[in-house]
């Protein structure tokens, strides 16, 4: 680059340029330069610059994604100087397109303080109605999360022992501050006791009581099958409600550490209340649907494996503490920001509810505790619904991972980075039929799925059924069904299940081949074309 800054006239050969102009696209793709401006204002020259090379454009290409996801493509097109068209069939993704590149856009940071405001306001109600569930220990400060374990009954002759499913021990790796639970079992009364070891103590208590979802009493030894443990599932819908608490997770907000307790008789006590509570949830409704989620869970062999616990609904995902806390939530989002103008009410409302769908992902049955950390794991670790034997639910009105206003300030951090993007379309639709004339699009840049890797529309139905229940309301286009669309859905699924049987390999080739021939219709015939395409498997 020195050269060339001492020898501008070597730009002249072509294949100087293209080595200077990939440099600059490598040094751009550094996240420390992302929001340089010397970067942003140099990429936008380019793009101005190659705009030119287009029929009949003199300053902006138009970048298109009919398959935009979360909005990554168009948002960094928008940043770059180009015009953006983002368009997905899922409403959840639309819903995430329409806050990050046309909310954002139009109220800038405006938009972060009215979130900022009125996600304290709904915290504040909503700690009103749910502290009395979430008890405080005044020698350990606040519960910042519970640690609990599915259980079955040992099958061995004459035991009957409750056994908690336990993959393992170990509550914190923290060096010198190790700790781990301790089993004691007590061979007459059919009962193991639950302990804490810490330090040298917590590193002899073993490894968990499953190997491959097999697993063995601590009391007379027996290994209960894989398949006799799914089967005691059998009408309990995951056994998140019968689930044992083995041990609570304290914090102060002053303190960086963590403690470790053994659960006591507020903490039972608050638990009975919130099943109590939800059970009169049960016969609600909110503006004419069940105020907890009722809509089926379908099964996917080797992605959705809860079913085998006999889950069958996305609401049975959750325990009733955790129901509590989503609803009462969801009902203060309803209200929220009634004071502000329509149309800003609706972006504030919008990004209350990705909120909520944060906290719902932090706050499952299907959340580990990760000793090495320290920390609350996330529902979505990664893309797919498996069982988590022993997991963790978090308290959202806690300063800790997955609390409501940790949610709110990092969505308030996304609308301050991005406050000052120009605004783009956004149009819910499916990418074979596209609302663009013939020969209107400078570039097409797309990242589409991938035949069987994701299933994006049945994994995006964890969000949706809650945004449906938060902002369903206020945009009617986008929450009018129970579940998101499947039926034109690219993607291959026939083999996972038999209600796919329709989602072939040969369908979505089909449909492919649609959307890239739709593609090509709104392309100039200079365009450019980008996919990306990173299936794992060299076949596709």
């Amino acid at each position: 680059m020195s050269a060339i800054g001492a020898n501008p006239e070597l730009l002249n050969n072509l294949k100087e340029l293209r080595a200077v102009l990939l440099d600059f696209i490598a040094d751009f793709c550094d996240w420390n330069n992302a929001d340089n401006e010397s970067f942003l204002n140099t990429s936008r020259l380019l793009t101005s610059a190659a705009a030119q090379s287009f029929e009949g454009i003199s300053d902006k290409p138009l970048v298109i994604d009919p398959f935009a996801g979360g909005g990554s493509i168009p948002l960094e097109a928008l940043r770059i100087g180009a015009d953006a068209f983002a368009s997905d069939l899922n409403p959840v993704a639309v819903m995430l397109n329409r806050v990050l590149v046309q909310f954002i856009p139009k109220y800038g940071e405006r938009l972060a303080e009215r979130v900022r405001f009125w996600g304290g306001w709904v915290r504040k109600h909503a700690f009103e109605e749910l502290a009395q569930f979430f008890p405080e220990d005044a020698s350990q400060g606040t519960a910042i999360a519970y640690l609990w374990a599915r259980t079955i009954r040992c099958e061995g002759p004459s035991c009957g022992t409750e056994i908690p499913l336990l993959t393992h021990m170990t509550l914190s790796e923290r060096k010198h501050s190790e700790v781990a639970i301790k089993l004691q079992p007590h061979t007459r009364r059919k009962f193991v006791e639950i302990q804490l070891a810490t330090k040298s103590e917590a590193k002899e208590c073993g490894e968990g009581l499953l190997r491959r979802s097999s697993a063995t009493c601590p009391v007379c030894g027996y290994t209960t099958s894989a398949e006799r443990v799914r089967a005691q599932f059998k009408g309990r819908a995951g056994g998140a409600n019968d689930a044992r608490l083995l041990a609570v997770v304290c914090g102060r907000e002053e303190n960086v550490g963590k403690s470790y307790r053994l659960p006591n008789e507020k903490d039972f006590a608050a638990i009975a209340a919130a099943r109590r509570s939800v059970a009169r949830l049960r016969n609600a409704n909110v503006n004419g649907i069940p105020a907890i989620p009722d809509e089926q869970l379908p099964y996917l062999r080797s992605i959705f494996n809860v079913n085998l616990l006999d889950v069958n609904t996305w609401g049975e995902l959750f325990s009733d503490r955790q129901l509590l806390s989503l609803t009462a939530f969801a009902k203060f989002i309803r209200t929220a920001a009634e004071s502000e103008e329509p149309e800003l009410r609706q972006a504030i409302r919008a990004c209350l509810a990705l909120g909520l769908d944060r906290l719902a992902d932090y706050n499952s049955s299907l959340c580990r505790w990760v000793p090495k950390g320290e920390f609350l794991g996330n529902t979505f670790g990664r893309q797919a619904l498996g069982i988590v034997w022993d997991f963790a639910e978090c308290n959202p009105l806690s300063h800790a991972t997955g609390n409501w206003l940790g949610a709110i300030e990092w969505i308030a951090r996304v609308v301050e980075r991005q406050a000052k993007t120009p605004s783009a379309t956004v149009e819910l639709g499916s990418a074979t039929r596209l609302p663009l004339p013939n020969d209107s699009v400078q570039v097409f840049c797309t990242d589409p799925p991938y035949y069987d890797l994701v299933p994006y529309a049945d994994l995006s139905d964890f969000f949706y059924v809650w945004l449906r229940r938060t902002v369903g309301q206020d945009f009617p286009d986008l929450f009018k069904t129970d579940r998101t669309p499947k039926r034109e859905e690219i993607v291959q699924l026939a083999e996972r299940n038999k209600e796919y049987s329709y989602k072939t390999k040969e369908n979505y080739e089909r449909l492919m081949e649609q959307a890239m021939t739709e593609v090509r219709r709104v392309l100039v015939p200079s365009g450019i074309g980008v996919v990306f395409f990173a299936h794992k498997g060299t076949g596709a």
